[in-house]
This record gives structure tokens, sequence and C-alpha cells, in this order.
């Protein structure tokens, strides 16, 4: 489940720079942008997935967040 939902997030990020380099495309007549932004966004996208992976599945024990006693 953590995992769908991480790679679905990630998914998204990624198609977010993909568009946005496109969009940039249009205006400087030039395919660098498309290929900077996904490359870039790859990179993003792979973090946000980690990221909400991470915050989906929890932490060990169900402790998330609590202080450890020594």
């Amino acid at each position: 489940m953590a995992a769908a939902i991480g790679g679905v997030t990630g998914s998204i990020v990624v198609g977010g720079f993909v568009g946005l380099g496109l969009l940039l495309d249009d205006r400087v007549s030039s395919t660098v942008p498309v290929i900077v932004l996904s490359v870039g966004g790859a990179y993003a996208g792979w973090l946000v997935g980690v990221i909400v992976f991470g915050a989906v599945r929890g932490g060990s024990n169900g402790q998330e967040g609590e202080a450890r006693e020594p």
C-alpha cells in the first residue's frame, strides 16, 4: 500500500516537471528544458516518493516521533 502511494506521488511529480519542460520547449524552441527538467523531475519524484513511502509506512513498533529513553 505504501509503495503504491509513494509511486503514484512520485509519478505525479515527474509528470509535473516534464509538463513544465514541454511548456518551456514551446517558448525557447529547444529540447534542452525538457531534458533537464525530466532528469531533475526523476530525482525529485524519487525523493518525494521515498518521503511519502516512509510517512505512510510509519515507524517501527508504531512509535512515530516519540523520544526513546536510554
